[in-house]
């Protein structure tokens, strides 16, 4: 049984009392419906107020396993403290560090971003966010991008003007006479050599003949994996022999 906010908040409290001395006993803690104005947590002696309650409050806590509760008279209860209850609030009730999830879902800064996957892509996605269509446009001209960029950094149109999508990739990855065959480990090349082709099959070559129309969280993921592509590609060394004499 999952507690709700009221719960937690009522468990931390109780906790924080007993530890502080507040309390008798973590197995003395008090509590009732307020009767002629009287206090709902009688021997409470702490300065913080007290949190006003309602029973099935505190009988959530006891089938959850973090109290056990005794009825001494009508509408009055003796609560004690589980090990668990301490345990949970030390733990934060077991909820998971949060701080990762900007980084498991980069677009929401965009920041990061490629400058001209960003230029490219983001008058699309501004159309709407939710829309599918705006999402086939931005994946299309984002393959575009990728496709520019290995033909920029390998200088493509001075080896074979004609070149395109995958033609590119074997002359920059290809396992004979390829830019990156001396400066790559051979199985390192053919890993990029099948990232990148497989990119231009997948992507590249079904976004630029049909509608997809992907779902908008299929096409975010889309747009960050060619980010990384992308990157990947301005780390590698393209410099060529006339350039280093």
């Amino acid at each position: 049984m999952s507690l709700t906010e009221k719960q937690k908040n009522l468990l931390r409290w109780i906790v924080k009392g007993v530890l502080a001395g507040d309390f008798p006993a973590e197995d003395n803690i008090l509590w009732g419906c307020q009767v002629f104005g009287g206090p709902s947590w009688p021997n409470y002696t702490g300065s913080d107020s007290c949190p006003e309650v309602e029973f099935p409050t505190l009988g959530g806590l006891e089938k959850s396993g973090y109290i056990n509760l005794q009825t001494i008279a009508s509408d009055e209860y003796k609560c004690a403290l589980t090990q668990k209850a301490y345990e949970a609030v030390d733990s934060n009730f077991a909820e998971p560090n949060r701080s990762a999830i900007r980084h498991l879902i980069p677009l929401t800064e965009v920041e990061h971003l490629d400058c001209e996957l960003w230029e490219r892509v983001r008058f699309s996605v501004s159309a709407g966010g939710d829309n599918p269509k705006a999402w086939d446009t931005a994946i299309r001209n984002a393959t575009v991008v990728l496709e520019d960029r290995m033909r920029k950094l390998g200088n493509i149109d001075n080896i074979n003007q004609k070149a395109t999508g995958n033609g590119i990739v074997n002359l920059i990855f290809g396992s004979n006479k390829s830019l990156q065959k001396d400066k790559l480990p051979s199985e390192e090349l053919e890993a990029y050599r099948d990232l990148y082709s497989g990119t231009m099959k997948l992507f590249r070559n079904r976004y630029a003949h049909r509608f997809i129309d992907p779902k908008p969280e299929e096409g975010g993921e889309i747009i960050v994996f060619i980010n990384l592509l992308l990157k990947m590609l301005d780390n590698l060394d393209w410099e060529t022999e006339n350039e280093n004499t």
